[in-house]
């Protein structure tokens, strides 16, 4: 089978393929650089070359992607003298009825009523049913764990359901436990996503706002809004807050132009500056409105912020004004670093200690059944089979940690092979010969200390020129150098490099959350990490070990993406 010419081909989603019929029944594949969801529509037709047999096949692919927008108000307080600090956690079902989280809004402080400005894009198919659930939580602590955040309610739709609502707009009261219990409401807003690329970035300074606070000077933030469909203005992004000043100077906020207008350089955008209260009722200070355009046009430029209350009174003139400098850049996707000839360069580390269980003991997480493969074997399967079509020599260095070596020395940085000088194996079977030799020869001992190992790998990373490197750590137990581990993983934040760490057994994973920073950079001895590198998930909250690759491997693209524009590294 070949593929037909291009020009024979009449959308993006039709691919035309040819039969020789003098092949004696037998079809080659040629080449295959689509992936077939499902085949919805065969026609034959004849070309003039009788021995060719054509077949249009039409591939279902989505219809377009959409953008989502939260809002929720009148949530009910949970916390004890203080409002709720609410996040909307969003998941999407498929067709056996289980949910997959599919993102997250960022978490706001002391709130009942919100505009998030986290948007979430999903793909929308017009021949599915697609069950999106919407669960809004009460952030008690760091934890990404739900389990220890309190649900305020949650909202049961679909995909559908949403694109039908006149302007595609989701309005719904929170259920909690089947019932509607005056917990809040929920709004999700819809918007066809049109692929713009590149991002914009905002330098912001304020002169002579408004005085709000009685015994000191404002505590001054903004707010950047899109209007939306309906005419409702969306919550894109939000500063930082500056204390006890008039004349702020705002850290440079750098957003997608897909976020910011959805590619229309026209769209109203809303400037809102506000007086930040502890409380969550924050006073508006003054804003004004604009479009992309007008900030690109008239860029540097002073914008006076203006309160609709004070219009009309004497001697008002502004409440102070923002100066924004607009400047937009071109964004590389993933798929454009890997054409420049940058690779992912993978290694493993594997905990040896004690608490695994004797090998021989057919209850140890390291017990190798010929029959069953361990929870191990498993993890290094399922995520060294992906990861290692990036790199082109499939040579990957396999350590472990927490054993007690032939010669009597306890290592945390010991090669599997058993090769200190060589510790490379060749490919996924290369890598399982390598941890199946390392059972029958170490003993099991501890403690579990990540901090050597993850150092070792920064070595390698540093020297990198176009690789970046992908460190799996599977381990069955909590960190023993948690404080060493957060210092080097703050360290390693500036190179490129990502950590997945897959969590075996029943232990408690609890403390895993303070690695795994998405409600905030890890930081250690009063230095912030440059990016969040680090995955964490545990093995047993997955049906399959291919579930569980996609889980771990989907926050890579953007983690070495994350580098590459954080060091200004072009494909």
């Amino acid at each position: 089978i070949r593929t037909a010419p291009f020009d024979e081909v009449s959308d993006y989603n039709t691919v035309v393929l040819a039969s020789r019929k003098n092949l004696k029944g037998n079809a080659i594949v040629l080449c295959a650089p689509f992936i077939f969801h499902s085949i919805v529509l065969a026609s034959y037709t004849y070309k003039a070359d009788p021995s060719l047999s054509f077949f249009r096949i039409k591939m279902a692919g989505p219809m377009s992607r959409l953008q989502l927008h939260f809002q929720c108000d009148n949530l009910k307080q949970l916390d004890v003298g203080s409002k709720s600090d609410p996040v909307v956690v969003t998941f999407l079902g498929d067709e056996n009825g289980a949910f997959r989280e599919l993102g997250r809004t960022e978490s706001v402080e002391n709130a009942s009523t919100i505009n998030f400005a986290t948007i979430l894009e999903v793909e929308y198919y017009f021949e599915k049913h697609q069950p999106i659930r919407f669960m809004v939580y009460d952030i008690d602590g760091s934890s990404s764990d739900l389990k220890e955040h309190d649900l305020i309610g949650q909202a049961d739709t679909s995909i559908g359901a949403i694109v039908g609502e006149h302007s595609c707009c989701f309005k719904q009261v929170l259920y909690y436990q089947g019932k509607a219990s005056n917990r809040g409401n929920i709004t999700v807003s819809a918007e066809e996503s049109q692929g713009s690329s590149g991002n914009c970035t905002f330098k912001v300074a304020g002169h002579h706002l408004d005085k709000k606070d009685l015994f000191g000077k404002s505590d001054p933030f903004y707010k950047v809004h899109r209007k939306g469909p309906s005419g409702e203005w969306l919550c894109v992004c939000t500063s930082e807050v500056l204390r006890k000043t008039l004349d702020p100077t705002f850290q440079p906020q750098t957003l997608p132009i897909s976020q910011l207008c959805n590619g229309d350089f026209d769209r109203p955008l809303r400037i809102e500056c506000f007086d930040w209260d502890r409380d969550g009722s924050h006073d508006l200070i003054g804003f004004f409105e604009t479009s992309l355009n007008q900030l690109l046009t008239n860029n540097s430029a002073s914008w006076e912020l203006i309160h609709p209350k004070k219009v009309g009174r004497s001697k008002y003139k502004n409440s102070g004004e923002l100066t924004f400098t607009t400047t937009l850049a071109k964004s590389h996707s993933f798929l454009d670093y890997l054409k420049g000839g940058f690779q992912v360069n993978f290694s493993l580390a594997v905990d040896f200690t004690g608490s695994n269980g004797e090998p021989t003991d057919p209850g140890s997480l390291h017990y190798i059944n010929p029959m069953q493969p361990n929870e191990y074997q498993q993890a290094i399967q399922a995520v060294g089979t992906i990861i290692a079509d990036y790199d082109s020599d499939k040579q990957f260095p396999c350590m472990g940690f927490g054993a007690k070596l032939p010669d009597g020395s306890v290592s945390h940085e010991f090669a599997l092979n058993g090769n200190s000088s060589n510790p490379f194996c060749m490919g996924v079977e290369g890598m399982l010969a390598a941890y199946a030799q390392a059972i029958s020869t170490v003993q099991l001992w501890g403690p579990t200390n990540f901090s050597p190992i993850i150092n070792s790998v920064a070595k390698y990373a540093r020297q990198a020129k176009t690789g970046y490197y992908t460190l799996l750590i599977v381990t069955d137990g909590a960190i023993t150098d948690m404080a060493l581990t957060k210092q080097a993983i703050v360290e390693a934040s500036m190179l490129p490099l990502s950590i997945i760490i897959i969590g075996v057994g029943n232990a408690d994973f609890s403390s895993m959350s303070q690695l795994d920073a998405d409600d905030g950079l890890l930081q250690s001895h009063g230095q912030v990490a440059q990016r969040d590198i680090v995955q964490f998930v545990p093995f047993h909250q997955f049906a399959s070990s291919n579930l569980l690759a996609q889980e771990v491997l989907a926050e890579v693209p953007k983690q070495f993406l994350a580098y590459m524009q954080a060091n200004d590294i072009e494909p």
